[in-house]
């Protein structure tokens, strides 16, 4: 078996979404182990560019 590590995403319906296709034989079966790191948890919605703009501010 040949492990390939690639990013994505999950979306509001649980669905993965990967950054960059695979480029892997098609239409062929694959096992997903899925890593989540322990800071997601903690990740805030507030987009970096208010959050730089509240430095500078500060």
């Amino acid at each position: 078996m040949k492990a390939v590590k690639v990013m994505a995403s999950i979306d509001e319906k649980g669905q993965l979404t990967l950054d960059k296709p695979l480029n892997l034989n098609k239409n062929s079966r694959v096992e997903v182990i899925v890593l989540i790191s322990e800071e997601a948890e903690d990740e805030d919605d507030t987009p970096k560019e208010i959050i730089l703009e509240d430095f500078r501010e500060a």
